[in-house]
């Protein structure tokens, strides 16, 4: 019965410290027995908490040396082990990634284990993948924004999950590719240019702007800035004094001579094929051919208004198929080709069924599954589809394959 009393002296001492800052005070803050029995159980809670913050530093918990669902780190050395039942020990890893693909749990976890413990297992060799990532982005920092490839005095940086501030490019851009090919880049699309249709536009003495070759093919193609052929041009037509394959305008709409009429003609196309021949009024009582001029569809329907040489540009692409964006005079950081915010990262796809895990040194890791999602905490995470040309230009680091991680 002494010892009873003495503790809910206790109690109430510790209680009027927290109450009133005041182990003895000359009146007792609580009087009702359920109060300083609620107030004995917050003593008792914060104690237990305290035990347990007090397990976690110093390594007294109950975490086996043994589990083999976890990765068990050495609160002295900060070795990793992971164990393994079939031979029965402890191995060490070479990294946080080959644990998580060794540990046998849907989600791993880290957790710390006091060294006398530990030695009390049979230590196996070290295994592991070298070279996979030893600290992986959380969840809440995957990068999921489009990338872009910019380009600035000869060289290239990819941004992964970024694009840069700027004004995106309304008209068209020539530029000189690192094989000499000439391309428009206008409406998102890389267009050739063969020999003679610079001319043909009214480009004669523009200077193509020199651009690294994997910059302008990243960008999607769309078709050659090419005439069409026209079937039996030069003949005659059912239209009085008209030739097949000439082209004729009121000022305003264009359309190319064929042997039954006229096919219309953007201005650009117009341009392409041969000059233009006025005709005014007679345009409108002209018969309409039956059939098209054969053109390949995706040409600009104008005639872009070329840009000024800029000092740098970047495309943003959202996919393969999709028209890039095109910003010139773009600041970005080209330091280093490849650049990723600290911290960060990126799960992606280039056909729906690869997985590579982007991290913030500018390394791609293809995963053997895209099973192994979770037990890097990325359950539920879906892929972003990003442009195979442009992944390519992160350097490959090794595949991260449970199977490649259990060799020693």
């Amino acid at each position: 019965m002494s010892e009873l009393h003495s503790y809910r002296f206790a109690v109430q001492r510790v209680v009027a410290a927290v109450i009133t800052h005041d182990p003895d005070p000359p009146r007792p803050p609580l009087r009702r027995g359920g109060v300083t029995a609620l107030a004995g159980l917050l003593v008792a809670a914060v104690a237990l908490a305290a035990a347990a913050a007090y397990g976690l530093v110093t390594g007294h918990t109950r975490t086996s040396p043994t589990d083999p669902g976890a990765i068990l780190l050495d609160r002295v050395s900060g070795t990793r082990y992971v164990f393994l039942p079939a031979d029965g020990r402890l191995h060490p890893v070479l990294n946080y990634t080959s644990g998580l693909l060794l540990a046998q749990a849907e989600r791993p976890e880290l957790r710390s284990v006091r060294p006398e413990k530990l030695a009390a297992v049979p230590l196996g060799e070290p295994l592991g993948i070298p070279g996979a990532p030893d600290s992986l982005p959380a969840a809440g920092d995957l990068l999921t924004g489009a990338w872009s490839l910019c380009t600035a005095g000869g060289g290239t940086t990819v941004l992964v999950g970024a694009a840069p501030a700027g004004r995106a490019e309304t008209g068209g851009l020539l530029v000189r590719d690192g094989s000499g090919r000439t391309h428009l880049i206008a409406e998102g699309r890389r267009l050739l240019i063969p020999t003679g249709a610079e001319r043909a536009l009214g480009w004669f003495g523009r200077r193509p702007w020199q651009v690294p070759s994997g910059w302008a093919e990243a960008i999607p193609a769309g078709p050659a800035l090419t005439a069409p052929e026209i079937p039996e041009e030069g003949g005659p037509s059912v239209i009085a004094g008209r030739q097949i394959g000439q082209v004729v305008t009121d000022g305003d709409q264009f359309a190319v001579v064929l042997r039954d009429g006229i096919a219309p003609l953007t201005a650009l196309q117009a341009r392409l094929l041969a000059p233009a021949t006025m005709i005014g009024e007679e345009f409108r009582s002209l018969p309409a051919s039956a059939s098209e001029a054969g053109f390949a569809p995706g040409l600009p329907a104008d005639i872009p208004q070329l840009s000024d040489t800029p000092a740098s540009a970047c495309v943003t692409l959202a996919g393969d198929d999709l028209p890039a964006l095109v910003r010139v005079n773009a600041p970005f950081a080209s330091s280093s080709p490849i650049s990723v915010a600290r911290g960060h990262g990126a799960i992606v796809t280039t056909d729906g069924h690869d997985v590579h895990l982007v991290t913030d040194a500018g390394l791609r890791f293809e995963l053997a599954s895209r099973d192994l999602l979770g037990r890097f905490g990325y359950a539920g995470v879906s892929p972003l589809r990003v442009p195979e040309r442009l992944l390519a230009y992160l350097p490959a680091g090794p595949a991260l394959d449970p199977v490649r991680a259990g060799r020693a």
